[in-house]
């Protein structure tokens, strides 16, 4: 660790977090301290609804309304304790340039109608950074640096036509072009896959080493805490439960809810209950035919993708951040037009649908988004939410959807008041939580399922995987799991489809796809699965940073002094 040990740069000193709900206040964090030394990269680690956002957002200034700050105080350097209950507090000369933020939500974190361009000149040019082309010149080398390969392309581009891991990609380069001395980092490998996984990893490692940037990481995947940071602090219902170095607490946790989080790790790794293929014979359900999509003079984003998914069939899509997956979701739910090729539905052309055969389309076809907080109402309580499309699709009373709706939101764990809260009030996984249980209210044969787990710590994949398994042996529907997680497709799909750059390349039954694959770009997406388990390898950390990060000595070098500047 590559900081000096006496020199803390954020202390955090008593810290209580309120949030108001039905004229209660319900305590969320609950007197927190600790301190972040420079260089440091410290963890945060808990389960969905433990406080790990709320945090984040405290010390940011950047609480919804509902949330009132009880007590606490702020640190940052040398400089003096700031009281974060003072309503005058200097959020502009802190929020940004003091910390710098990468969101969980990146998509969200985005204005949907301005360019990339034009994010990175509106953060550079308030903070008085940069303007013109020389915001320009340190957007392009951000965006090199973190994997895209035509980075001045991608300035001209919307945040609507990017994946959820190449938002999150965008995002980490606006929050490093303002050279923060501490990043908040919420969660920041969640929408990626295993192979971008890894690459974030490794330069978040190069950020801390070379240039002194000191991290707050939120997660909760303990191998990505494993892998980079120093220190690991556990919370756990608004509590530290355990805070000290990642090897002894991983290794050795006091804590018996530590203990938990560890094993909850393992309990997603099982193959399918009956290990081989159980469908019924006959015409495919859902049949996809040469299908094609372009957006403007992009082209081919999916390219010539013939797809046949049978009734009562869970079929897994493994595929890299932006090699079309989720347009691919969004074409099936009819949510964005095809440029060409066939959709059929038991043998109906989906792509000629209109109107009130359209909506009835959406009975048989339902989708959940990898962005659940996004997908919702803001302004509605997780009871109305799951409401909404009952309502629409006129099925049932009053009272009837009333009673669906409460079913299966205490199906996904929804409970008690929290079926009164609103998004704003709630954890990212328990806004998956509510997308799904609004999903599966209205009984559909076809499930499409983006990323659903991805943002949802380890207990709780292995309990949503575990009740969409149930459900889909209960009601017989199909299920179509799109993910980057090899450990999720394996656990749960009969077959799995590879996908690159917009076209499948190969399909095998999941048991057989980790041994019988020979394509290189599966065998590296398996590899690097593999690699963030096991932990790792300095050697190859090295030799990979050479090839992908050529660029990084000269960028550090140019850098490093403004960002290791004393406090």
């Amino acid at each position: 660790m590559s900081h000096q040990e006496d020199e803390t740069v954020l202390r955090v000193r008593s810290l209580q977090v309120t949030y108001k709900q039905q004229r209660q206040s319900v305590p969320v964090l609950h007197n927190l301290s600790f301190d972040l030394k420079k260089g440091e990269i410290l963890a945060l680690l808990g389960e969905s609804g433990s406080g790990k956002s709320t945090l984040a957002r405290a010390i940011t200034g950047l609480l919804p309304p509902s949330a009132q700050i009880a007590g606490g105080a702020l640190q940052l350097g040398a400089g003096a304790h700031m009281e974060l209950t003072d309503k005058n507090m200097p959020w502009e000369l802190i929020r940004g340039r003091r910390i710098g933020l990468l969101f969980q939500d990146a998509q969200q974190a985005l204005n949907p109608v301005l360019r990339i361009r034009e994010h990175f000149q509106e953060s550079l040019r308030f903070h008085r950074l940069a303007s013109g082309e020389e915001a320009d010149a340190i957007s392009i080398r951000l965006l090199g640096m973190l994997g895209f390969p035509d980075a001045p392309g991608m300035m001209e581009r919307y945040p609507f036509q990017l994946s959820g891991g190449m938002c999150q990609r965008v995002c980490l380069a606006l929050a490093l072009c303002l050279k923060p001395h501490v990043l908040i980092a919420d969660e920041p490998t969640s929408a990626l896959d295993t192979v971008n996984q890894q690459e974030l990893l490794h330069l978040l490692k190069k950020l801390q080493q070379e240039l002194g940037l000191t991290v707050l990481l939120i997660t909760h995947d303990i191998a990505v805490a494993h892998a980079v940071s120093d220190r690991v602090m556990v919370l756990h219902q608004g509590n530290v439960v355990e805070i000290g170095g990642t090897r002894a607490v991983l290794a050795r946790p006091q804590s018996d809810y530590t203990r938990r989080l560890l094993a909850s790790r393992s309990q997603i790794v099982r193959p399918v209950q009956d290990g081989k293929l159980t469908l019924q014979a006959g015409e495919p359900l859902l049949e996809i035919v040469g299908l094609e999509k372009a957006f403007g003079r992009r082209k081919g984003v999916l390219r010539d993708v013939h797809l046949a998914l049978e009734p009562r069939e869970v079929l897994g899509i493994l595929g890299q951040s932006g090699c079309g997956k989720s347009t691919l979701a969004r074409c099936i739910a009819g949510l964005e037009p095809v440029t060409g090729g066939r959709m059929l539905y038991r043998g109906a052309d989906m792509t000629r649908l209109r109107g009130k055969a359209r909506r009835e389309m959406c009975k048989k076809i339902q989708l959940i988004f990898q962005n659940a907080r996004a997908s919702l109402n803001p302004g509605r309580t997780a009871l109305e939410l799951v409401q909404e499309p009952l309502r629409y699709l006129k099925l049932g009373s009053r009272k009837e959807r009333e009673a669906e709706a409460r079913h299966y939101l205490q199906e996904v764990g929804i409970t008690g008041d929290m079926m009164n809260r609103k998004p704003p009030q709630l954890s990212s996984g328990q806004c998956q939580r509510i997308a799904i249980a609004r999903a599966l209210a209205v009984k559909p044969e076809v499930l499409i399922c983006d990323e659903v787990v991805s943002a949802l710590d380890m207990g709780v994949q292995a309990q949503i995987l575990a009740l969409l398994q149930r459900l889909h042996k209960q009601l017989g529907f199909s299920i179509v799991m799109i993910s980057h997680d090899i450990r999720v497709l394996r656990s749960f799909c009969h077959q799995i489809a590879v996908m690159n750059q917009g076209s499948f390349i190969e399909g095998k039954q999941a048991a057989a796809l980790l041994h019988e694959s020979r394509h290189a770009y599966t065998q590296r997406l398996l590899q690097g699965a593999e690699a963030l388990e096991a932990g790792l390898d300095s050697g190859r950390r090295d030799n990979h940073d050479r090839e992908h990060f050529g660029d990084y000595r000269t960028y550090a070098a140019h850098h490093a002094p403004q960002y290791q500047q004393a406090e």
